[in-house]
């Protein structure tokens, strides 16, 4: 009987926070950082203050939650898609669309979050760590194409480095600029950037992919 409310009281605070996280959402979208406050935030999820405080220390921890919780399912999908029992060369396919079709389905969110100075700095420190465990699942897919025979022995870390910072580039430009460019553009152009170079090779022609 313990065991099942102990689960259940876990389930209420899961919701509980969920529901807190939307609300500080709706308030940033509404009045931008400057305004945010743990009472706005209890007022908009309907609860007491100190409901709030229960789950969160202030509100810079709100922001950085909101930021997790965006890339979360990503994070999530990475790492079955890295686990995968297919070749080296669909994994780093599935990995940039993966990466680019979650940008474009949560493109307004991304856009907001961004686009405010003061969330975009709470949110660089979590942006750091979530790119540095991408790099390690890119240097895996490369390690397993070097294995298989599809890449070049390269430097498996240092190409992983090269293609997140490449993708995360692609995507803050689009952010920058306001440009929507098509997904599979995007994931033909580097594919055919990392697996066939720029380099023109004596008897080589342009190369398809499948992507």
């Amino acid at each position: 009987m313990s065991s099942l409310t102990e689960r259940c009281r876990k389930m209420v605070g899961n919701a509980m926070k969920e529901g807190i996280l939307q609300a500080a959402l709706d308030v940033l979208r509404a009045e931008g950082f400057e305004h945010l406050t743990i009472e706005k935030v209890a007022e908009a999820a309907g609860i007491a203050k100190g409901s709030v405080y229960n789950h969160f220390r202030n509100k810079q921890e709100l922001v950085t939650q909101v930021f997790e919780r965006s890339i979360e399912p990503a994070i999530e999908a990475g790492g079955r898609i890295v686990e995968g029992s297919f070749g080296a060369v669909q994994k780093l396919e599935a990995m940039l669309r993966l990466w680019f079709s979650h940008f474009s389905q949560h493109r307004g969110l991304f856009d907001f979050l961004f686009r405010d100075p003061h969330v975009r700095e709470l949110c660089f420190t979590s942006q750091r760590s979530k790119s540095a465990l991408a790099i390690e699942r890119f240097r895996h897919i490369f390690d397993q194409g070097i294995r298989e025979g599809d890449f070049r022995p390269v430097n498996a870390m240092s190409a992983a480095e090269m293609v997140v910072g490449a993708v995360q580039f692609c995507i803050e430009r689009q952010l920058e600029s306001g440009e929507q460019r098509p997904i599979e553009s995007s994931i033909q152009e580097l594919m055919d950037l990392i697996l066939g170079g720029v380099g023109r090779r004596e008897g080589q022609e342009g190369q398809n992919y499948g992507v």
